[in-house]
């Protein structure tokens, strides 16, 4: 009997690594099923009255089949500026909140399409898109679009100055004692909000100290939106 027993166990530790080895190699192939292309951030520059289409691809070279959730995560847009999304089921009229992508067959690949027009205002567009497949929704990515639009006469990069506020170091604080601004959000370069508070009746905001880079500096109010880059340097 005891033989037996020991036979079993042997049999038991033997299989046990190996069913082991086939969990973590099915969860590696699941997660590796497709990839973003070119990229999960496009960043785009045009001019105002020009439109722009950006895609992104799921690209699947396994043979399995795949299908996507995708939902609105922030958009950021000037004044007057339209855009739409579209899946490989349907082009929305809008940017609308949520959508389900039809199955992806093998051989295929998904597809997330951006529209934008930025009419007549130059500015800077960000539109982020969280995505994940139906099969491991605790892999959820983030699909992110950067549209630069700029008047024909070119717009400054640094962004570093405007009439409606000033930024000395980390200290933000309103130029005009009547604006209706009433909020501040930091983005980084990837559209990633990275700080955002209300704007006190102070005016001022002590924004925290972030790496020297690049950032994006929406002001928001009542009827009326700012989006700059600016440079942001503390020392």
């Amino acid at each position: 009997m005891s033989h037996i027993k020991r036979h079993i166990l042997k049999l038991i530790q033997q299989f046990v690594p190996v069913v082991m080895i086939l969990c973590v190699t099915a969860g590696f192939a699941v997660s590796q099923s497709y990839y973003h292309s070119p990229n999960d951030t496009l960043i785009s520059n045009t001019t105002v009255n020009n439109s722009v289409t950006m895609n992104i691809t799921q690209v699947h070279p396994n043979n399995d089949t795949l299908q996507f959730v995708w939902k609105k995560l922030s958009v950021y847009m000037p004044n007057d500026w339209t855009a739409t999304i579209c899946d490989n089921n349907t082009c929305f009229p809008s940017l609308i909140d949520s959508s389900t992508t039809l199955p992806v067959l093998p051989g295929d690949d998904g597809l997330m399409l951006v529209h934008c027009y930025p009419n007549t205002n130059a500015g800077t567009g960000i539109i982020r898109y969280t995505i994940y497949e139906i099969h491991s929704p605790q892999q959820v990515d983030t699909l992110t679009w950067i549209i630069h639009a700029e008047s024909t006469a070119g717009i400054d990069e640094s962004g570093s100055t405007n009439q409606a506020y000033s930024l000395i170091g980390n200290q933000f604080r309103l130029t005009d004692s009547k604006s209706k601004f009433t909020s501040l959000t930091l983005l980084d370069l990837s559209g990633k909000e990275v700080f955002s508070s209300s704007i006190p009746a102070s005016l001022c905001v002590e924004i925290p100290l972030f790496p020297v880079n690049f950032y994006y500096l929406v002001l928001s109010g009542t009827n009326t939106i700012i989006r700059q880059k600016i440079w942001y340097a503390t020392n």
